[in-house]
């Protein structure tokens, strides 16, 4: 028995160890087959991650390759600004000197060298991409040294370029060999010079811009308006909160970044005077590559720097005027003088006594000549205007309404006018009816035209004209403009809708209009224009044009006489969707925020928080005088002292000039008021003057700081009101051109 028991147990140890083996072994294996699964899977990825690491390194390699040999190209960029800089600050010390020696004789002018300046190899461009220009002799002369022989077809200035640079620097050709560190810090700078260069201050001419430059021919040139200089620098001072933009002539990008802004009004120096002096004006040719012709306004002495300072110039001021009017473009509306440049254009009687209507016409809540059209608005509308140049060209058929014009005033007469075309064999409409009526809707003039050419398409669903209502008909254009003529008073104010159609089909020109297209805004876009019978429905409650034989000329003028009416008995902002939202957002903001009005009108508010200089030969003009009084008596009511205009009278132009350069830097502007004496161009001191007007400049340039906008406007003469605007940005041209330490490296690197 016990054998038996012994003998069972025994297998049965020994069938559990049989078990235990098998066990093992069966883990053994199944754990070999996993690990070599795993070591086949990992084996895979490692190869194909091999094989993509060599085809990454190569792109890395790439990469690396194109980023030194861009940073070499900024390195020879860099070296070529400090060159010109170098030779720069040479000639202005040589020039200095010069001055200095002048000075001591004490006569007042600097002599003319004979000999010309050699222009600078590198010329640095004025907009963001800071192209380099290389001058056309050198460039000759190197690129035929590195030409010989090589039988290469690329252009002379290319090679001259790579010759310049230091040999063939190409990327190509560069082979440097940039460690991983080095990789990534030369792709923080350049991304740090990147962000840099998108952060640049620019002004790009628009196409009424670039119409108006100089280099444009005569004949051909648009001149642009000193609203248009307005405009700009009110956009430098406040951002993309200002009511007025310079949008019709330019493109301002950045303009944030300014550090400040310098204006040069040169009074007494007309378009004519620099053209016939333009070799003499070598420093101001070099800085200034914008050159534009500008209508200006009439020659009393002060009106540029008046005009210009109707902007607001302070933080304070622009606060204030739109706690008066609501907003800072209604504030804007209400203070200018649209017929500042209507009266340097057209003929002017010269009034010898003051007119003795003075005040609001009874009827109006404010001044009806705060509607009319200035005369930037009427070349943007295309209202017939005798410019000269291309409009002269456009428009030398026409005649004006009264061979001179008095003044207008607030209580001039307003006549709603209206006027009625068919087409002509010329393809153009022309008039055949057209009607005029006064402030009290009575018609003073209503009669049909007999064209000069033959109708071919009477546009009766429009004009109401038919064959048999021109039967008749025997008055020509030329009696039609004569009666108008001897019709309307001197200072007459025609309404309309569109009224430079009428005008144009009418062949006349007329320097006060009120065109309801405009002054009406439903839409809230400035171009989107309604339909006057929209206008009439919307305003007046009044069904006009609903006549199926065509429209009513005098119904037609009476309801933009109505609307004109309507609007002067209310506001500047009725009936003007664009001028009532901006009201709307001011209320709201004041109401919620307080003062945060201030902060949020001004883009860019820095310590010097737009303070204003403005620097004068002799006394100030009373004018403008009370527009500073006015400024400071805001400045003391918000306890705020510092953001007032600051206002130096100095005794002589060098004073000024010494002055400028003084205070520039610590005002956002800073507006220098110089007079040019008409005898200082006479033949035998024109050459001397000019020289001297080019050191000035030159002088003022040499102050502005980095992204800093300096414009010189040249204001025109009693012979000659055309004036030009030079404007120009400064880029970082001096000898302190930063230059990073990757930079050096990878050149010590490439050595």
């Amino acid at each position: 028995m016990q054998n038996s028991v012994k003998c069972l147990l025994y297998q049965l140890l020994r069938l559990v160890h049989l078990t235990q083996r098998v066990s093992k072994m069966c883990g053994t294996i199944i754990y070999s087959q996993q690990s070599q699964n795993e070591c086949l899977t990992n084996n895979r990825p490692m190869k194909m991650k091999e094989q993509l690491s060599t085809k990454q390194q190569e792109r890395n390699e790439k990469k690396k390759k194109k980023l030194a040999a861009l940073a070499n190209i900024i390195q020879m960029n860099d070296r070529d600004r400090i060159q010109q800089a170098e030779e720069r600050k040479s000639e202005r010390e040589e020039s200095e000197s010069r001055e200095a020696k002048e000075e001591e004789e004490d006569d007042g002018f600097v002599t003319v060298c004979s000999k010309r300046k050699p222009r600078n190899r590198l010329t640095i461009m004025t907009d963001s991409s800071s192209v380099t220009r290389v001058n056309a002799e050198e460039a000759g002369e190197t690129g035929s040294g590195s030409g010989s022989g090589s039988g290469s077809d690329e252009p002379e200035i290319k090679r001259s370029r790579n010759h310049s640079a230091g040999g063939d620097n190409t990327i190509d050709n560069v082979n440097l060999t940039l460690s991983q560190e080095q990789y990534k810090s030369l792709s923080t700078e350049l991304r740090r010079r990147k962000r840099e260069l998108e952060s640049v201050p620019a002004v790009n001419l628009r196409d009424m811009g670039r119409r108006a430059h100089l280099e444009i021919p005569q004949d051909e040139r648009t001149p642009i308006f000193l609203t248009d200089i307005q405009h700009l620098l009110m956009s430098a001072l406040i951002g993309k909160k200002s009511p007025c933009v310079p949008d019709r002539w330019c493109s301002a990008e950045k303009l944030q970044s300014l550090s400040h802004s310098v204006v040069l009004i040169l009074e007494g120096l007309s378009l004519y005077h620099y053209l016939s002096h333009e070799s003499l004006f070598q420093a101001t040719n070099r800085i200034f590559e914008t050159k534009l012709e500008m209508v200006m306004p009439p020659q009393d002495e002060g009106n540029i720097i008046d005009t210009i300072a109707q902007i607001p110039l302070t933080n304070v001021q622009a606060q204030k005027l739109i706690n008066e009017h609501g907003s800072l473009e209604s504030a804007v509306e209400l203070n200018k003088d649209p017929t500042l440049f209507v009266k340097a254009i057209f003929p002017m009687e010269k009034q010898s006594m003051p007119s003795q209507a003075t005040g609001l016409h009874a009827d109006d809540k404010f001044p009806r000549t705060k509607l009319l059209l200035s005369a930037l608005q009427m070349v943007d509308e295309g209202y017939p205007i005798p410019l000269q140049g291309e409009l002269q060209a456009r428009f030398k058929s026409y005649v004006f309404t009264k061979d001179s014009y008095a003044p207008v005033t607030d209580r001039s007469p307003m006549y709603g006018v209206d006027c009625e075309m068919c087409r002509t064999v010329t393809g153009a409409n022309e008039l055949t009816r057209i009607s005029i009526v006064d402030e009290k809707y009575q018609t003073v003039y209503e009669t049909l035209v007999r064209p000069v050419n033959r109708i071919t398409d009477y546009l009766t669903q429009y004009s109401g004209i038919t064959a048999d209502i021109m039967q008749s008909v025997t008055k020509t254009l030329r009696d039609v403009q004569r009666e108008v003529s001897e019709l309307l008073p001197p200072d007459a104010i025609l309404v309309g809708q569109s009224l430079n159609s009428d005008l144009n089909a009418m062949r006349m020109m007329h320097p006060y209009v009120i065109d309801t297209s405009v002054c009406f805004n439903i839409s809230g876009v400035r171009k989107r224009k309604s339909k006057l019978k929209f206008l009439a429905k919307t305003f007046l409650q009044e069904s006009i044009q609903e006549n199926e034989d065509g429209h009513d000329s005098i119904e037609d003028s009476r309801a933009t006489l109505k609307l004109v009416k309507m609007k002067l008995a209310n506001s500047i902002e009725f009936g003007d969707e664009i001028l009532t939202q901006r009201k709307r957002v001011h209320d709201v903001i004041r109401a919620t925020c307080g003062d945060g009005l201030t902060n949020n009108l001004l883009a860019h508010a820095t310590k010097r928080d737009k303070r204003t200089a403005i620097v004068t030969v002799g006394d100030l003009q009373p004018r403008l005088k009370q527009v500073i009084q006015k400024a400071e008596e805001a400045a003391a009511a918000s306890q705020d002292a510092l953001k007032t205009v600051h206002v130096h009278e100095m005794s002589s132009t060098k004073e000024a000039v010494r002055k400028v350069n003084e205070i520039a830097l610590e005002h956002a502007l800073t507006i220098a008021n110089l007079r040019v004496p008409e005898q200082d161009f006479f033949v035998e001191k024109a050459e001397r003057s000019a020289a001297k007007l080019d050191g000035f400049i030159e002088r003022i340039w040499n102050t502005v700081a980095h992204n800093g906008l300096f414009l010189v406007l040249m204001g025109g003469s009693t012979e000659c009101q055309k004036g030009v605007a030079k404007i120009a940005i400064k880029r970082l041209t001096n000898g302190n051109v930063p230059q990073s330490p990757i930079l050096t490296t990878i050149k010590s690197t490439h050595t």
